[in-house]
């Protein structure tokens, strides 16, 4: 199947949706070169992802009989390897019936080191030559003072959603019109990218479209970057199919890792490029562990460069899907916050290591399962909430069971700490009437030497118990699971 993108672009200036102002003066450059040479003999066309740089070039030569000459500034950066394209730029073709027009790609990511070389290669141009760039301040002042600006504006999300309803017409297809404007809205002024979403939908069945719309990047998808990957077998290439990809190393293996089997179609290819994916994720998990994260180069060289040049692909085009594992850990949140909730309290109550606290959480969910009464009081003693009761009973029934016995527990508790207030009070008001009767004592003028003599043994003697009292209350305060069992 032909990608949308291909089948649909514009073959006419005239086709390209919403950008009459710039085609104002693309158009009055290239007359300039018909009839002569113009002042500046490179055009810049810059603008969002999109906005229809490539497709007015590729119309632009279709209308004037230009052959083109494409070149991207991604693949070959560097002014040796762009210099035997730019020699075309001032050869006439062979036979002198169709003049060229270079188009480099991508302009923004020239090397510096070779762009006063390249500036001097416009200078002796004698065909048009053609750049694109995102963002236009990005590309080498060299370059960029040879070249006449022309701005590309964001798409509106109507423009859009005219162009997705042409292509919905023109397929005989019917797509809700719902489904299309949030395509138009997601794809935040990118008509490539809503393209590509409207094909993807169609092809994998309009019920899929949240699932597929939920991951439209901002400013460039996932989506666009495997197709990037999976198109080409050049490694340079593929890797800098990431660069402008927000999403972390981890989850790009995880996407690349789920769309290999719909890529590759012979069994030997797809082995190789799940190796690739292997040592990828061999890196990331040794950058994880020692803190190493340069090795995430190597991870991301593997999974691109080395998944990209794994083997034969299948033609046409091709369905990217999310990965499994992303939607399981999306629909398991809750669970694992609920888990993850209930060993924090067995290490901070119990004191254990989290791996012996695992541990001890799956002791407890057999408790839980089959011991209620047991269950309540360690429920109580670590503080369990009522969704970590039911995660570890896994039954709620057993769960309401169990909080039932929770508050008898907790009454007794209460009755217990009342008893205890009491007793305290009690021995604060003895301290205090000891403390009066010493001070009393202290008040005699008058003493006998073994008074004295009787009083330092009993200062003595109660200096030497301290010590032990103060261990006996400390031992005392130290209380484990299995005390509070006992007094509860």
């Amino acid at each position: 199947m032909l990608p949308w993108v291909e089948k649909y672009r514009p073959r006419r200036l005239a086709d390209i949706v919403n950008q009459e102002k710039a085609l104002e003066k693309v158009k009055a450059w290239i007359e300039s070169w018909l009839h002569g040479t113009p002042k500046k003999k490179a055009l810049l066309l810059a603008g969002p992802p999109g906005s229809g740089k490539t497709t007015t070039v590729y119309a632009l030569a279709n209308e004037y009989k230009f052959e083109v000459i494409e070149l991207n500034a991604s693949d070959d950066r560097t002014f040796g390897k762009i210099e035997r394209y730019l020699n075309a730029a001032y050869t006439m073709d062979i036979f002198g019936k169709k003049r060229k027009l270079i188009f480099l790609d991508e302009a923004d990511n020239i090397e510096p080191s070779g762009a006063k070389e390249i500036a001097k290669l416009i200078d002796r141009a004698k065909n048009p030559i053609i750049m694109s760039a995102n963002k236009y301040w990005e590309v080498p002042a060299e370059i960029r003072g040879k070249a006449e600006i022309v701005e590309y504006k964001r798409l509106t999300q109507r423009d859009i959603l005219k162009a997705l309803l042409r292509i919905v017409k023109a397929e005989g297809i019917f797509v809700p019109k719902e489904v299309l404007e949030e395509i138009a809205k997601r794809a935040r002024g990118d008509l490539r990218a809503a393209i590509n979403d409207l094909q993807n939908l169609v092809s994998g069945g309009i019920e899929d479209a949240e699932l597929v719309l939920a991951y439209r990047d901002v400013e460039k998808s996932i989506f666009e970057a495997l197709g990037t990957i999976f198109a080409t077998d050049n490694a340079k290439r593929a890797r800098m199919a990431l660069m402008n990809v927000d999403n972390t190393p981890d989850e790009v293996l995880l996407w690349i890792e789920e769309n290999i089997p719909y890529v590759y179609y012979k069994p030997e290819d797809i082995a190789r490029a799940y190796e690739a994916i292997s040592r990828a994720d061999i890196y990331l998990g040794r950058a994880t562990r020692t803190g190493n994260y340069g090795l995430w180069k190597y991870a991301i060289d593997m999974m691109t460069a080395g998944v990209a040049v794994s083997g034969v692909k299948k033609k046409g085009f091709l369905r990217f899907y999310p990965p499994k594992t992303l939607k399981m850990l999306k629909d398991t949140k809750e669970e694992r916050s609920i888990r993850d909730s209930i060993v924090k309290k067995i290490m901070k109550e119990m004191h254990m290591s989290k791996l012996e606290a695992i541990e001890t959480m799956q002791i407890f969910k057999a408790i839980f399962a089959n011991n209620p009464d047991v269950a309540a009081h360690i429920a109580v003693f670590l503080d369990l909430g009522d969704k970590e009761i039911e995660f570890l009973t896994e039954d709620k029934e057993k769960a309401a069971k169990i909080k039932g016995k929770m508050l008898a527990i907790h009454r007794k508790l209460k009755e217990t700490k009342s008893e205890l207030e009491v007793r305290i009070e009690t021995i604060k008001e003895e301290e205090v009437e000891e403390k009066a009767i010493e001070e009393e004592e202290e008040e005699i003028p008058e003493e006998s030497g073994e008074e004295l003599e009787e009083v330092g043994i009993k200062e003595v003697d109660e200096k030497e118990e301290q010590p032990a009292k103060k261990e006996k209350e400390k031992k005392a305060k130290q209380a484990t699971l299995f005390d509070f069992l006992k007094k509860t």
